[in-house]
């Protein structure tokens, strides 16, 4: 029996035909022993922007050859203008067809769906009761060794400015800039779980409003001296001030002595540090 979930109404149009075209090629191979839709339409919290993403479970013994055939069984489903195999993932993919619709497929062999990673998934069809022993979602909360490896990564990384204003590379400095922004933001996210599940492309929706406002108002920097040093400036400043915050809050030991040598040499450099 094939379900079709509500959540693919939500899509935008054509992914109605692509599901069905997958579902018909999959449902005719008897390699395929289950197939789910994953991603956001897996989680139930899918909207216009999301991708089609299925997971499929394939017999063990025919893994092998379903795998390295994927360009023909896509090819039965639609025609693409990318299609690339996912490293790590025999059989798997991810692909772009000429209506712009994205496909994401993920293989793996039957036995191993009971210790799958992918937890979250809606059932469409299952000629084996694998349905039955899909893991439940882990329960994530803020890892201390997680947000200890980000604040060390912080340190790592901004120790470097220097660089840049000795061999005068604004552009360089830009992506240095956004680079710390981002661990600012990952330090934020692991600080927000257990969140609710989401996707990669939910980017503001995995913080509080007021870590929105403050990501929001800290500076990007323009390709020259002034404008990347004021930025640099803000960016740390923001980064030591909740990194701190973090590490009282679950109790990690704040990195002194690399934090002290960071910022001597920064100082070395003429760049100003956080008190």
């Amino acid at each position: 029996m094939v379900t079709r979930p509500d959540v693919l109404a939500v899509l935008e149009p054509g992914y109605d035909v692509l599901f069905d075209r997958a579902v018909v090629v999959f449902q005719a191979d008897e390699r395929v022993r289950a197939l789910w839709l994953s991603g956001s339409l897996g989680r139930g919290d899918a909207d216009a922007m999301s991708d089609l993403d299925l997971i499929v479970a394939v017999d063990d013994a025919a893994l092998a050859e379903f795998a390295d055939s994927w360009r023909e069984w896509l090819a039965s489903i639609t025609p693409t203008l990318i299609a690339r195999a996912l490293p790590f993932l025999p059989g798997s993919l991810y692909a772009v067809t000429p209506e712009r619709l994205r496909l994401d497929v993920v293989v793996e062999p039957a036995s191993r769906v009971a210790s799958s990673p992918f937890r979250h998934r809606a059932l469409v069809f299952d000629r084996d009761g694998l349905d039955t022993v899909v893991p439940p979602p882990d329960k994530h909360s803020p890892s201390p060794e997680r947000v200890a490896g980000i604040i060390e990564e912080f340190f790592r990384d901004t120790g470097m400015f220097p660089v840049v204003l000795e061999r005068e590379d604004w552009l360089l400095g830009l992506e240095g800039i956004h680079l710390v922004r981002g661990l600012l933001y990952q330090l934020f996210v692991e600080m927000n779980a257990p969140l609710p599940p989401m996707g990669l492309k939910q980017w503001s929706a995995k913080l509080t409003p007021t870590q929105r406002a403050e990501l929001e108002a800290l500076p990007t920097g323009g390709a020259n001296r002034e404008s990347i040093v004021a930025a640099h400036d803000a960016v740390v400043a923001a980064f030591e001030r909740n990194a701190r915050l973090a590490c009282g809050s679950l109790d990690i030991p704040w990195p002194a002595a690399l934090a002290d040598a960071t910022h001597r040499y920064l100082r070395a450099h003429g760049i100003a540090t956080p008190d």
